[in-house]
């Protein structure tokens, strides 16, 4: 997991060769050019979930994923993540969705922290994430960014 301004991005390209089109895509973003909703980048290699969310539910399961990488970045707003390492989550929901890649577990996260306008975080699949633990408004995007 990785947190840290998007000034900062730049020293997360070497890590995966498809962050440069994530990251160009955020520090570009402009709430009036993109829908809610998925938004292309490069098809199913990385593609971008706009969220604007000012009355929602609070969730309450860890997620995780296989095929992809989530950076997580709030635009305006603010979120509160849970984290815990994927190995340690002993309480599945069900088996792990392929089509859709991804997995809930009902575990509680053993850290909570809080994501402001600017940040960014990046979840790799051994990150069992909670996003949307307040009530706060927050205008989110969701790159998920394919191994």
């Amino acid at each position: 997991m990785i947190l840290d301004k998007i000034k900062n991005c730049e020293l997360y390209l070497p890590l995966n060769s498809k962050f440069k089109l994530a990251f160009d895509f955020l520090k570009t973003f402009n709430p009036k050019s993109f829908k809610e909703g998925r938004n292309e980048i490069s098809g199913d290699d990385a593609f971008a979930i706009v969220m604007n969310l000012v009355d929602h539910d609070l969730n309450e399961k860890l997620e995780v994923h296989n095929e992809y990488i989530d950076i997580q970045y709030v635009f305006s707003g603010e979120d509160l993540i849970g984290w815990k390492s994927r190995g340690e989550c002993k309480l599945p929901e069900d088996v792990f969705q392929v089509e859709d890649d991804y997995q809930l577990f009902l575990d509680e996260p053993i850290a909570k922290f809080q994501v402001n306008s600017g940040d960014f975080v990046v979840f790799y699949p051994n990150d069992a994430h909670r996003p949307l633990m307040n009530k706060a408004p927050v205008l989110k995007i969701v790159v998920k960014v394919r191994l």
